[in-house]
């Protein structure tokens, strides 16, 4: 095998001296290059080959081709591209063919050889791969594409580019891609020529192509897209029988999207005509376009198909409508969605910011559409938001909204509108409002909030109220360690700290949360050190030992330590 190797590389001797002459490279750069190619060679020739070590040696060539090319324009040089470009090309060549040869059944590797051959100019090379291709990958409708696309795009034969396609058809009655492409071959062939009865013919096969091919892949999707490519290349009348194929298919609610975007882009058809209101302020392309929704709704009450009318509205282009026609017509969409029942949550949320931007309708009528939002969306958090939101100057009101939401709303959203209503409040009747309702709720998740209303009663009702509050909350599990954090805090902010109320804190914080937290222990013990009866400390401290799981002991023991030398 090095024998092998070392003939390889003095092969390559020449192309790096003409390297050199050219300065193109550096001796530095030269022997890395040298010690690069040696260690691929090692690489592919070793018994157990890897598939990487191919791909990573003509990764490195085809890097080097294009570091070559670079610095020949930057120091516009010419010469010896023989003697190192092509002697690159043809050692990539080998490479790739030794590539196939042992993982023919990787089809990205044709792929790719023919993309380099296309590159270096070895075209005539590129039919026999093609060939060999699909002699071994012929069951893969891909490569009887890119046959087709090599022989139409880069050489110019449709004729030939038309037969694979035949014959890959022929093995894939039901590839869409093959029939796509085939039906684009016929309608470039009648578009170039001139001639009006080939014309008709290529037409002509153009239709047989698209008849057969819905009987075999019956998706809407597809029908589309043979749509799209006969009004790319012709409106005559192979474009009308297209649509009026998919017109015969409009009890499919995808159908009146399509016909709609596609009379957005001067595509009509004239079976809607009867839909369409005369509208002076919009466009012809506009009045269709909303025509086509709007009866296409009313057939298929669907959410997903409104969402689709509101945006197809939001991202016309400025050559349709004016920006305030396109405001108009998305509020009136809106308001059809509405009306209909149609919205999803999204667009709730985006009409209510729209309305409340506008500004143009009244407080009663716009609660009226959040009410009637909520009769058909009974669970969603953004119109209750709306709803408490609108409530902000009358307290009391927005505790009702909130007691309705507490019917239907559960889990994380319910809190949300907790966490709303209490960072909106600022009346302190209304917060013991609020703090009664508390008391009588169910909800686990709602009474995570106890830290947060403890907080709050002590700013707007003082001292008594949160002892009395935290007295109520520790009686009903859950109590969060945070609970009993914020009360301690209370009790610490005091002019004159209540070393008993504080110790009886400390106690129900370790009580409930003693087993699983360092920090508790350590607090209690600060706080009777500076504040309480330093005497209580050691035995604080056994306590501690004794409660904390085994694993916490040890960390408790050196905390404990340190904050003593300190």
């Amino acid at each position: 095998m090095a024998e092998q190797v070392n003939q390889r590389i003095e092969g390559m001797i020449n192309e790096l001296e003409q390297m050199r002459r050219t300065n193109l490279f550096d001796d530095d750069e030269l022997r890395e290059i040298s010690r690069k190619r040696k260690e691929f060679e090692y690489r592919i020739q070793r018994r157990i080959k890897q598939k990487d070590d191919f791909v990573q040696y003509i990764t490195y060539e085809l890097a080097l081709l294009e570091d070559i090319s670079l610095r020949r324009k930057q120091a516009k040089i010419s010469d010896k591209k023989k003697d190192i470009e092509f002697a690159i090309a043809k050692r990539l060549n080998k490479l790739f063919k030794q590539f196939i040869l042992r993982y023919q059944n990787e089809v990205e590797i044709y792929f790719e050889y023919i993309k380099f051959c296309n590159s270096v100019g070895f075209q005539y090379a590129v039919g026999a791969i093609i060939g060999q291709m699909l002699q071994i990958h012929g069951d893969k409708p891909k490569t009887w594409q890119l046959a087709s696309i090599w022989e139409s795009k880069e050489k110019n034969d449709l004729d030939t580019a038309r037969g694979f396609l035949l014959k890959g058809i022929h093995r894939h009655p039901e590839s869409e891609v093959l029939y796509l492409e085939l039906f684009e071959i016929e309608l470039r062939l009648a578009c170039e020529t001139e001639i009006e009865e080939d014309k008709e013919k290529y037409l002509k096969r153009a239709e047989i192509v698209w008849q057969n091919s819905v009987k075999n892949i019956p998706e809407l999707s597809f029908l589309f897209r043979l749509c799209d490519l006969s009004m790319k290349y012709n409106d005559g009348p192979l474009t009308k029988s297209l649509k009026e194929e998919i017109w015969r298919r409009r009890d499919e609610k995808d159908v009146w999207a399509y016909i709609a975007s596609k009379e957005l882009e001067g595509y009509h058809w004239e079976q809607i005509e009867d839909f369409v209101d005369q509208d002076n302020q919009y466009s012809t392309e506009l009045q269709n376009f909303i025509a086509v929704y709007e009866e296409g709704l009313q057939q298929f009450p669907d959410e997903k198909l409104c969402t689709k009318y509101i945006h197809g509205l939001l991202g016309l282009n400025n050559n349709i409508c004016t920006d305030l026609q396109k405001i108009t017509a998305v509020k009136q969409a809106w308001m059809y969605g509405h009306e209909n029942g149609l919205l999803s949550n999204d667009m709730y949320a985006f009409g209510i910011s729209l309305l409340k931007l506008e500004g143009e309708i009244s407080s009663d009528e716009f609660v009226q559409i959040i009410d009637t939002a909520l009769s058909k969306n009974p669970k969603s958090k953004i119109l209750w938001e709306e709803k408490i939101l609108h409530s902000k100057d009358n307290e009391n009101k927005m505790l009702s909204v909130l007691q309705d939401a507490n019917k239907t709303m559960k889990g994380a959203d319910l809190l949300h509108l907790w966490n709303f209503v209490l960072d909106n409040i600022q009346s302190s009747d209304v917060l013991n409002k609020c703090y009664k309702k508390f008391q009588t709720c169910e909800s686990l998740v709602v009474l995570s909030l106890k830290p947060k209303l403890l907080q709050k009663l002590y700013d707007h009702n003082g001292l008594k109220a949160a002892r009395d509050a935290y007295d109520d909350f520790i009686r009903t599990p859950p109590t969060q360690k945070e609970l009993h954090l914020v009360m301690i805090n209370i009790e610490m902010a005091q002019e004159k700290v209540g070393a008993k109320h504080i110790r009886k804190c400390y106690e129900c914080l370790v009580q409930h949360h003693g087993s699983n937290y360092v920090d508790v222990w350590l607090n209690y013990i600060k706080f009777e050190s500076q504040h309480g009866n330093a005497q209580t400390v050691p035995q604080v401290h056994r306590r501690a030992i004794a409660a904390l799981k085994k694993e916490l002991v040890d960390e408790f023991i050196r905390a404990q330590t340190l904050s003593r030398l300190q």
